[in-house]
């Protein structure tokens, strides 16, 4: 449906639907309420238009995340803090990386249920068109390949080639990587990082090394299960995210390989339980806080029709800890 069918439905001309959408305070209680029943008739997208003719606020704003973790919850608790400085309240919705439900919440906002959106990294890209029926939304922390929304975010490709270049200094040549969740972002753009690192530094990139996993301690678990089965393993491991790497470390551990000795294992994201594991885990800072901080002032600014940075890529940091060492050949000597 477009505003030529509006305009037919309702029997005024394209101008006047234009106007009504815009500055519905010109037309007269008549002429809004054809074009407002055009719109709820004809579904069209489907009542943000009708809500503007009414010029309704929630003044609330949807956050979804794709799961409840405290590591997504610190991007809503940023959020949070930015929108009640500006007077607005915050929801949080749960996709479950599932695009379906991501796009459900998607309706919701266009149905008048919220002013805005913020997406925590969403599930799957928007075309064109898609984008031009969204409500106001913003992006945080991560997009998908073909995403024209504004953002907030970090360089995760960038960032997982830092961390990967970290143990490649240390002297690492044969290094597994454990992947995130299939279908997210974050999984390819890490992904994409690694190979990178690889590559610039002359190292074939072996994909017997690329493990399945799923950003659950579970996940790392299995993957450091395959790991110490192999006939020529790895020295150290990168896996997508702190949950991840800590259950590799436990499971290295319940088998005896010492980490950092026998084995390194570096993360990402910089999860609060990173700095607090045994050994501590090195890993990429990622300020949640400030993203959903950020991302909620982009939305604040979008819906006050002011202008606003379409992306803004803030700074992540390799945090060293104690889970890496150099490979057990490059390892000192003790004295006997």
């Amino acid at each position: 449906m477009t505003i030529h069918d509006v305009a037919r439905v309702a029997g005024v001309s394209i101008a006047t639907v234009s106007r009504a959408f815009n500055n519905p305070e010109l037309l007269s209680p008549d002429a809004r309420g054809a074009i407002e029943q055009a719109v709820q008739v004809l579904n069209y997208r489907p009542h943000v238009a009708a809500r503007r003719l009414r010029g309704s606020r929630t003044n609330l704003i949807l956050v979804v995340v794709p799961s409840l973790n405290p590591y997504f919850l610190d991007i809503f608790a940023g959020a949070e803090d930015a929108a009640k400085a500006a007077g607005y309240g915050v929801l949080v919705g749960h996709s479950e990386r599932v695009l379906s439900r991501e796009r459900d919440f998607v309706e919701q906002v266009a149905a008048g249920r919220a002013d805005g959106l913020i997406l925590v990294t969403t599930v799957g890209g928007y075309d064109s068109d898609d984008i031009t029926r969204m409500p106001p939304s913003v992006i945080a922390l991560d997009v998908g390949e073909a995403n024209d929304l504004p953002k907030v975010q970090i360089d995760h490709v960038a960032a997982a080639e830092m961390i990967t270049s970290y143990l490649i200094d240390l002297g690492h040549r044969r290094i597994a990587h454990i992947l995130g969740a299939p279908g997210s972002s974050l999984t390819s753009h890490r992904l994409d990082g690694f190979q990178r690192a690889l590559a610039r530094r002359g190292i074939a990139y072996d994909p017997a090394l690329c493990l399945p996993g799923d950003f659950t301690v579970d996940g790392g678990a299995t993957a450091a299960a395959a790991i110490v089965t192999m006939a020529d393993p790895p020295t150290a491991v990168f896996a997508a995210n702190d949950q991840t790497a800590i259950g590799a470390l436990q499971f290295f551990k319940s088998v005896d390989w010492r980490v950092p000795e026998d084995i390194s294992v570096v993360g990402f994201d910089d999860e609060r339980l990173a700095a607090i594991a045994s050994p501590a885990l090195s890993t990429v800072h990622v300020p949640t806080y400030q993203i959903g901080f950020r991302a909620m002032q982009k939305m604040i600014l979008l819906l006050a029709s002011q202008p606003i940075e379409q992306d803004t890529t803030l700074e992540a940091e390799v945090v060293v800890r104690r889970s890496a060492g150099p490979p057990r050949a490059l390892q000192p000597k003790s004295a006997n």
